[in-house]
C-alpha cells in the first residue's frame, strides 16, 4: 500500500524550505524583478543591486581575494591559484586588479587597463559601483569595483568581464552558510523549524486520538462515536463522516442480529415438536439418528440465541459459575444420547469447584457443541473425555482423525467443512468462537496424545 509519509514532517519541511528561500534566494527573486540586470540586455547591467550581477561576481571576487599575497618587501601581489586560472580560462574577457596600502598601489599581476579605469574614479576609490574600461560615457556591464577588508589589510579591487553561470547560484548558497549573518539567522531558523514541528504535532494530536479511539471500535462496540471536539476544521468533516458510517453499520448489524434472534426463536417451536414426535415414535433403526440430528439442530439454535442475547445490552457477563458443575450436567444429558451408539462419555471428577465469570446459557451451548462434535468424531467403542482445569479451562478430548495443523484456524470459520462428505453445517464452531470472544474467553484445538483432537476453552476465573 502506498503511503505519503508524515504530514507533520512534510509541513515542517515546507516551512524550512520557505524560510531558506527567503534568506538564500532573495537575489534570484530580485533578478526576475529587474530585467535590466539580465544578460544580453541592451541597457547597462552594471548596477550592483542587480541579482544576476551579484551572483556572477561573488565567485571571482573570492578567488581574487584568496590569491592575494604580501611580498618580502611588504608590497601586495596576486599569485593566481589553480581555481583562479581555471575561472579565467572559462571566461576569456575576465580581468581584475587590486589596489592596496595608503597610496593604493596596484598589486603585482593586476591588469593595467583595469587599474587605469579605477584611477579615473579616484586615486583610492571607496564604496562600490560599476566602471568603464574604455572611454565610454556610461559604465560597462559586468564590471564593478569595491573596497574590501582582507587579512592583508584594506584594499580596493575591481572585476571586469565576468559572466553568469547557473552554478553560481549553488556557489552563492554555499557561501551564505559561511557568512556572519548565518550566526544570527541560524538559531532563528532552527527555532522556527522546531516551533513549526511542535505546532503541527500539537494540531494533529486530536486526529491521532481519534485514530486510537477508532481502533478500539469492534462489532461489540458499534455504538461508540469519535469525539469532534478540538479537531482542526479541515479534519472535522472527515471524523463526522466516519461517525455517520458507524451509525449506518450499527443499524445494519442491529437488523441482522434481530433477524437472527427472531429466526432462531421461531425455529425452537418446530424443533420441540419434532423432538416430541421422534420420542413418541415406535422403535426403529432411524429413531436414534433422528434424535441425534434433532439434538444437534437444537444445540445450534441455542448457540444462535445465546449469541443474540450477548449482543444485546443488559446481559450480565460476570455471572459466577461453577464450570465443573456446569460441565457435569451437560455430560449427564449427553450420556443418554450415547446409548446405542457404541460410544461412551466420561467426566473427570473434581473435589473442588472451579468458578469462572460469564453467561451460563452461552457457556452451556459452547460446551454442548464441543461434546456433540467429539461424539461424532470418536470411533466406535471409544470414549470422549471431558476435563475441567483449575485455571478456568475445559477440555473435550476425542480419539478420532484429529485436525491437521493447517486447519486449526479455518475450522472456526463459518461454513467450513473438511469436505462435502463431512456432515454438519459448519456453523457450530464458528458460533462457539464468536461466543467465547464475547465472553472474553478463548477457544482452540490441539492434538490428543495417541491421535485425535482436544478442544479447549478458557474463561476468566472468578476470585
Amino acid at each position: 500500500m502506498r503511503t505519503w509519509g508524515s504530514l507533520s514532517l512534510r509541513l515542517t519541511a515546507l516551512v524550512a524550505f520557505s524560510v531558506s528561500t527567503i534568506y538564500l534566494l532573495t537575489p534570484v527573486a530580485l533578478f526576475y524583478l529587474e530585467p535590466d540586470s539580465r544578460p544580453n540586455s541592451e541597457k547597462l547591467a552594471g548596477d550592483y543591486s542587480g541579482a544576476l550581477n551579484l551572483l556572477a561576481s561573488l565567485k571571482p571576487q573570492n578567488l581574487v581575494i584568496a590569491a592575494l599575497r604580501r611580498e618580502a618587501t611588504g608590497e601586495l601581489a596576486i599569485e593566481p591559484t589553480p581555481e583562479l586560472r581555471a575561472y579565467a580560462a572559462a571566461n576569456p574577457r575576465f580581468r581584475y586588479a587590486v589596489l592596496g596600502g595608503p597610496q593604493c598601489v596596484p598589486a603585482a599581476a593586476s591588469d593595467p587597463d583595469v587599474v587605469a579605469a579605477i584611477k579615473k574614479i579616484g586615486d583610492c576609490p571607496l564604496g562600490y559601483g560599476p566602471f568603464a574600461l574604455k572611454d565610454t560615457p556610461k559604465p560597462e556591464p559586468w564590471s564593478f569595483y569595491s573596497s574590501y577588508n582582507t587579512p592583508l589589510g584594506s584594499v580596493a579591487f575591481a572585476l571586469y568581464g565576468y559572466s553568469f553561470h547557473w552554478e553560481d547560484v549553488i556557489y552563492y548558497l554555499h557561501d551564505q552558510l559561511h557568512t556572519t549573518a548565518w550566526k544570527y539567522f541560524g538559531p532563528t531558523f532552527i527555532a522556527l523549524i522546531l516551533a513549526s514541528a511542535l505546532s503541527v504535532r500539537r494540531g494533529l494530536a486530536p486526529l491521532r486520538k481519534a485514530a486510537r479511539r477508532l481502533e478500539a471500535i469492534d462489532m461489540n462496540a458499534l455504538d461508540s462515536r469519535l469525539a469532534v471536539d478540538d479537531l482542526p476544521s479541515e479534519v472535522t468533516p472527515f471524523v463526522q463522516a466516519v461517525n455517520r458510517m458507524l451509525e449506518r453499520v450499527e443499524q445494519g448489524v442491529g437488523q441482522q442480529k434481530r433477524f437472527l434472534a427472531n429466526a432462531a426463536h421461531e425455529l425452537r417451536t418446530p424443533l420441540a415438536v419434532l423432538r416430541a414426535r421422534v420420542e413418541a415414535s415406535e422403535e426403529s433403526s432411524l429413531k436414534g439418528p433422528l434424535k441425534r440430528d434433532v439434538a444437534r439442530m437444537g444445540a445450534i439454535m441455542e448457540q444462535l440465541l445465546a449469541s443474540a442475547r450477548l449482543s444485546s445490552s443488559g446481559v450480565d457477563l460476570a455471572q459466577r459459575i461453577d464450570l465443573a458443575e456446569l460441565a457435569w450436567r451437560i455430560v449427564a444429558d449427553y450420556a443418554l444420547l450415547c446409548l446405542g451408539r457404541d460410544r461412551r462419555i466420561e467426566f473427570e471428577e473434581r473435589e473442588k469447584p472451579v468458578f469462572i465469570l460469564g453467561d451460563r446459557r452461552a457457556i452451556e451451548s459452547v460446551v454442548a457443541n464441543l461434546i456433540d462434535n467429539a461424539l461424532r468424531a470418536e470411533p466406535a467403542g471409544g470414549a470422549v473425555l471431558v476435563r475441567v482445569r483449575d485455571e478456568g479451562a475445559l477440555e473435550v478430548i476425542d480419539h478420532g482423525e484429529g485436525v491437521q495443523p493447517e486447519h486449526r484456524d479455518t475450522i472456526f470459520e463459518p461454513f467450513w467443512r473438511k469436505s462435502d462428505a463431512t456432515p454438519g453445517t459448519g456453523l457450530g464452531l464458528a458460533i462457539a468462537r464468536d461466543l467465547m470472544t464475547k465472553l472474553s474467553g478463548r477457544i482452540w484445538v490441539e492434538d490428543t496424545p495417541g491421535g485425535g483432537a482436544t478442544f479447549k476453552i478458557s474463561l476468566p476465573a472468578a476470585s
